[in-house]
């Protein structure tokens, strides 16, 4: 796994900046206060420049023709195949996309399509993992993942992780949970039905042999901030408290890990992780 970082950021290298947007990204995970494990996995891949960040620290890209991938999974299943069915699930689309970006540019289909296709063979590579591994029956994991380039976030997911974009002060949400409650509906009986069962998982990566990737996209802007996020924040910390931490004047890795130490401090019965990225006009953040 490489974690070497774009020519143009390394220490006095005095490199004059590409034009077009650039892109701050900080990430921060936790096994919380009541699990064993950490079963929740991130990704951060530069297409531009072939380099992948997985570190509990901010990089700066330049958004160029074939952009940046951030991806977060939330793993399930016993004897830590959560683990491996997050972990195997972000590999495979590091590498499927790679692979339709190999020479550094994005392919004719565009992100959308191939943003669908590289998910729904990370579902069939986990799936029979699952099939061929005793051990690891049963195992799925969420994924959401958004691929950014210059002008537009494409977003693809699966199951309950989220991903929210902060402009101007305000948040709103890119993805809808594919959950019993939100598949019932709430005016189908939703609310007589509990909340465990509200909250079971229509799908996850893995757990069945084919799976429906629901896709959106959003322009984006210098100023915009994307937060890509498991259940362990969201359940716990409410939108208000986020968005008050998001608008806060600090870095972007104190933002990322404030909001982990929030989620904490209200009980942290589930593993946290957290991914901020801000688009900047220049690759020095503010």
């Amino acid at each position: 796994m490489s974690t070497d970082f774009p020519r143009a950021f390394s220490e006095g290298s005095g490199a004059p900046a590409p034009p077009g947007l650039w892109l701050s990204v900080a990430t921060c995970t936790d096994v919380g206060r009541k699990r064993q494990n950490n079963e929740d996995r991130c990704l951060v891949l530069s297409l531009d420049d072939r380099a992948q960040y997985d570190g509990q620290m901010a990089s700066v890209f330049n958004l160029g023709p074939a952009g940046v991938v951030l991806a977060i999974a939330d793993g399930m299943g016993g004897h830590q195949s959560g683990e491996v069915a997050s972990s195997l699930s972000l590999l495979t689309l590091s590498q499927e996309l790679m692979n339709r970006t190999a020479e550094g540019k994005m392919p004719v289909e565009g992100p959308q399509i191939e943003l669908e296709r590289a998910v729904e063979a990370v579902n069939g590579t986990v799936y029979t993992r699952a099939g061929e591994q005793s051990e690891l029956h049963g195992m799925g994991t969420t994924l959401t993942a958004a691929w950014l380039v210059e002008g537009a976030a494409v977003v693809a997911h699966v199951g309950d992780s989220r991903a929210y974009l902060f402009r101007k002060g305000e948040l709103s949400r890119l993805t809808q949970d594919q959950t019993v409650g939100n598949l019932l509906g709430s005016e189908s009986g939703a609310a007589e039905v509990s909340e465990h069962i509200r909250d079971m998982l229509t799908q996850a990566v893995g757990a069945q042999a084919q799976v429906h990737v629901a896709l959106t996209d959003s322009p984006l802007a210098a100023g915009d901030l994307l937060m890509l996020c498991c259940d362990g924040l969201y359940k716990v910390v409410d939108l208000a408290e986020i968005n008050q931490v998001l608008g806060l004047p600090v870095s972007l890795w104190a933002k990322a890990e404030q909001l982990v130490a929030r989620a904490n401090e209200h009980g942290g019965p589930d593993n946290i992780t957290v991914i901020l990225a801000e688009v900047m006009e220049s690759g020095e953040p503010q």
